[in-house]
């Protein structure tokens, strides 16, 4: 701002009240014994109009939100007006408007882990300092379209994932795999997120996802491969084998292996083959049974 030389006046007033206190005076109000204090000691006030405990009685400012802002200060004395004009009128007063309802779902972006480990947040773009001096523009200029969806695939979609830990919970303690680092997962944990170990670790046997009660964790077949992902944070992807007998598939390498390792008694029956759960119990019983099946 430039200063316009002649421009000073003066007005003339009743009297100025200086509001440049921290507390709120309730000096003269605690005689208004229907008036209701929050546990703050500020006055309780409806939110769409203004209107005190008190009949006919309107507030609004730091009385009722305590330290605030000006504009927050000016749009309650709007709505005091509005609540005030309606009560003289003997008009309804308008109702508090319906809890707004999710209506869609953003898409998942499908982002490698590899990669959101090592998104940075973009430097926000600020207008020069000769040009603040003289403006009141704004001085952060936001991100161009493509900066702005490489901060968006930073984001960990709490609106999906809740963070409940049954996916860590039951890789730890059920499959006994300890494939999922995840340290906003629960306020007790003290590890930090490493999305390496699952790739490292995870046998992709679809336990946390079919246990994820919100649907974040989603285990998946496609183009040959099984992929895990966290509200499209591909955690761990391998390829897929398939059923000797039949075709059909039976899942990657590393659950196999696993697999194998709780199944030695009657792997034998195999003869080095692998088989989808059809055509193992097929084998087996023939084993069992001395029955040799093609």
């Amino acid at each position: 701002p430039v200063p316009v030389a002649g421009s000073d006046h003066v007005i003339g007033v009743d009297s100025i009240i200086t509001a440049i206190g921290q507390r709120i005076d309730r000096e003269g109000l605690d005689a208004m014994q229907s008036l209701r204090w929050t546990k703050w000691g500020t006055l309780m006030a409806d939110t769409i109009t203004s209107a005190t405990s008190m009949e006919g009685v309107y507030s609004g400012g730091d009385l009722v939100l305590g330290p605030a802002t000006a504009v927050e200060a000016i749009g309650a004395g709007k709505r005091a007006a509005e609540g005030i004009d309606r009560y003289l009128r003997g008009l309804p007063q308008p109702k508090m408007p319906p809890v707004p309802s999710r209506r869609m779902r953003v898409a998942l972006s499908e982002t490698p882990a590899s990669s959101k480990m090592t998104f940075r947040r973009p430097e926000m773009p600020l207008l020069g300092p000769e040009r603040r001096r003289i403006t009141f523009q704004q001085v952060e200029l936001g991100y161009d379209e493509h900066t702005a969806k490489q901060e968006a695939r930073r984001c960990l979609r709490c609106d999906i994932c809740k963070r409940c830990g049954k996916c860590v919970t039951i890789c730890r303690d059920k499959m006994g795999i300890n494939a999922l680092q995840f340290g906003y997962m629960g306020s007790e944990s003290s590890e930090m997120t490493d999305y390496r170990v699952t790739a490292e670790r995870c046998i992709l046997c679809g336990a946390c996802a079919s246990n994820c009660p919100t649907g974040a964790m989603t285990l998946t077949d496609k183009d040959g491969e099984r992929v895990l992902s966290l509200c499209g944070t591909v955690l761990c992807h391998e390829k897929l084998e398939y059923c000797d007998q039949c075709g059909a598939v039976v899942g990657p390498a590393r659950y196999l292996d696993y697999v194998k390792k709780r199944t030695s008694t009657i792997i034998e029956a195999f003869e080095g083959r692998q088989f989808c759960e059809k055509c193992a119990r097929q084998m087996t019983a023939g084993y069992k049974s001395g029955i040799t099946i093609p």
